[in-house]
């Protein structure tokens, strides 16, 4: 009798400890034990697109240039019906520089070209610079001139204005004077043909960067009322 109690005991002991582990798993709500897992395919699209304040390097504000000029819509042109005309009127909101006009691929964002610039003709004593150019689609463009001989950098700004289409060229201006004159080789690259109304006396070419310069030292400077010509 003692043995057979000896084995009868440790199986109705083994038996109730099973019962009440599956109470208490019923107990619990349904998915208790599962393990929270990501969206992968929102989380992909979140990665990609960012927040909602996220907002690309070409569309950062800087102060100039259409990417300043942008303003929350509001409740009343948020209320009109769209009608004929309504898309041309956002265009012309994102890029007022155009004014009516079609404004080239390459002149549709906010881009920062930098390359050294050599003398122009008639000026072989003065030293190569580095020069930093910011044109913003609204017709303003900024510049840092730094003589590669370690005197001061220098800054100017003003407008552009569409000179050519094929290839695209534009000349700077500030107020009434032409600055320098440049033409697109390539999408991203800006040849220099005339500087303060010369010839280079090399081939000067400046390459788009990948991050925009808002040309710093200018920023107490007034923003410029540019109406491409």
């Amino acid at each position: 009798m003692p043995r057979v109690l000896s084995h009868t005991i440790p199986r109705l002991f083994s038996l109730g400890l099973l019962a009440l582990l599956a109470a208490c798993a019923q107990q619990r709500e349904p998915g208790f034990y599962d393990v929270a897992r990501g969206d992968t395919v929102s989380d992909a699209r979140h990665r990609a697109q960012g927040d909602a304040g996220t907002v690309a390097p070409a569309q950062l504000q800087f102060g100039f240039g259409a990417d300043s000029q942008k303003k929350p819509a509001s409740d009343s042109s948020a209320a009109q019906p769209a009608g004929p005309g309504t898309s041309d009127a956002a265009g012309q909101a994102a890029h007022p520089a155009s004014m009516g006009k079609q404004i080239p691929q390459e002149l549709t964002e906010t881009r920062t070209y930098l390359g050294t610039i050599a003398c122009p003709a008639g000026q072989q004593a003065c030293p190569p610079r580095r020069m930093t150019l910011t044109l913003a689609p609204d017709g303003q463009w900024r510049a840092r001139s730094t003589p590669l001989d370690g005197t001061a950098a220098t800054t100017s700004m003003g407008c552009w204005n569409l000179i050519s289409t094929a290839p695209t060229g534009i000349v700077l201006q500030t107020g009434d004077q032409a600055r320098a004159t440049l033409e697109f080789i390539q999408s991203n690259v800006l040849r220099l043909t005339r500087l303060d109304g010369r010839a280079p006396l090399l081939e000067s070419r400046l390459t788009r960067q990948a991050d925009i310069d808002p040309i710093q030292e200018l920023a107490g400077k007034p923003a410029q009322a540019c109406n491409m010509q």
